[in-house]
């Protein structure tokens, strides 16, 4: 979902295999993607630190600085055509109904009822918006919308620097494009756990139609076990990933304080499911949410599936950020695959050029 081709149209020439980027206050990764005999592999890969003080919140708060960093990633990576994703934080989302009767101007009766959704003005506003279903007269679409001055300050440091953006999308949409199976239809919620925040995402057939960020990170968690416990923080992130949530005699006490640690996120998730309880009647009936996906650089806790799983009665799974681009028994990717899990937004934006 394309953000700012109708403002800053790219001629047809520019259409070729871009880099994903995803990009928060500290650091940029990307990835690119080539073809491999079945299907697409990471051709390269990378994290770059962001200098301090450029980025704020998700926000270029120093445009200069900012583009000389981009300018020297350019060169240093060999980086050109680029798909970026806009943070959740510069976004927003919205469902709303249209009158059949709207018919081919559907993007005109959403400009004419943006500002009761968004707190921007609409002549301030870039948008773009997805077909979910059509229900008796009235046309479900989502909305996705951010400030016409984050989106042209993005679209200039980039092409400052020497790169070309081909899109701008919104993060949470990259990440349903990396995680869902192509063929994966009906209603999904996906869980990405960073350091500090965790993103909730609820996708309606492949769109993005809710999300969420939450205070929970995996840092918090490793704090709280080693203060609980008296371990240094290096001991807890190692038994996160070894132990877990593990229900042996000999790791109850490490299962006792992990288990109420991991309570607020799970207490979040189940919020955002009854919340789309309600909402999908709303919108003329959507499915309940099947399966839960689990992602995020922090997401690799040893049982958390099994655990959120039996307590929410839901199926969670790990989600597989290469599900869309090859198959484990054709190909082995150089990034391990718990490195993989920090990756998944860029990837789902370099997907965007292979898959439709």
């Amino acid at each position: 979902m394309s953000l700012l081709t109708t403002v800053f149209p790219i001629p047809s020439f520019f259409a070729l295999p871009a880099v994903g980027i995803d990009f928060s206050d500290a650091a940029m990764r990307y990835v690119e993607l080539a073809p491999i005999t079945h299907g697409v592999a990471p051709k390269c890969f990378g994290e770059v630190p962001i200098p301090a003080g450029c980025m704020q919140g998700g926000r270029v708060v120093d445009e200069k600085a900012f583009t000389e960093f981009l300018r020297t990633v350019k060169k240093e990576h060999n980086l050109e055509f680029v798909r970026v994703a806009i943070p959740e934080s510069q976004v927003y989302l919205f469902t709303l109904s249209v009158d059949v009767a709207a018919g081919n101007d559907i993007r005109a009766a959403i400009e004419l009822v943006i500002e009761d959704n968004i707190p921007l003005r609409a002549a301030e506003t870039v948008f773009d918006f997805s077909i979910l279903k059509t229900s008796g007269t009235a046309i479900i679409v989502a909305v996705v919308a951010v400030s016409e001055a984050t989106a042209t300050t993005l679209h200039s440091c980039f092409m400052n620097a020497g790169m070309k953006p081909l899109s701008f999308e919104l993060d949470a949409q990259a990440i349903a494009r990396a995680v869902l199976p192509t063929s994966a239809r009906g209603c999904r919620m996906i869980v990405d756990i960073g350091a500090h925040r965790t993103g909730i995402i609820i996708t309606a057939e492949g769109s993005v139609v809710y999300t969420a960020t939450i205070e929970f990170g995996g840092d918090m968690l490793t704090q709280m076990l080693s203060t609980k416990l008296n371990i240094t923080p290096v001991e807890a992130e190692e038994w996160k990933k070894t132990i877990g949530l593990s229900h042996s005699p000999e790791h109850a006490n490490f299962f006792e304080v992990l288990s109420a640690s991991i309570t607020p996120l799970k207490d979040e998730i189940n919020r955002r499911y009854l919340y789309w309880q309600e909402k999908k009647e709303q919108l003329g009936g959507f499915p309940s949410i099947e399966t839960i996906y689990i992602c995020g650089g922090h997401s690799n806790l040893h049982g958390l599936n099994d655990y959120l799983g039996a307590t929410l009665r839901l199926p969670v799974m790990q989600a597989n950020p290469w599900v869309n681009c090859f198959s484990f028994e054709d190909y082995v990717p150089e990034m391990p695959f718990d490195v993989s899990m920090s990756y998944v937004t860029a990837v789902g934006l370099a997907l965007a050029d292979h898959i439709s």
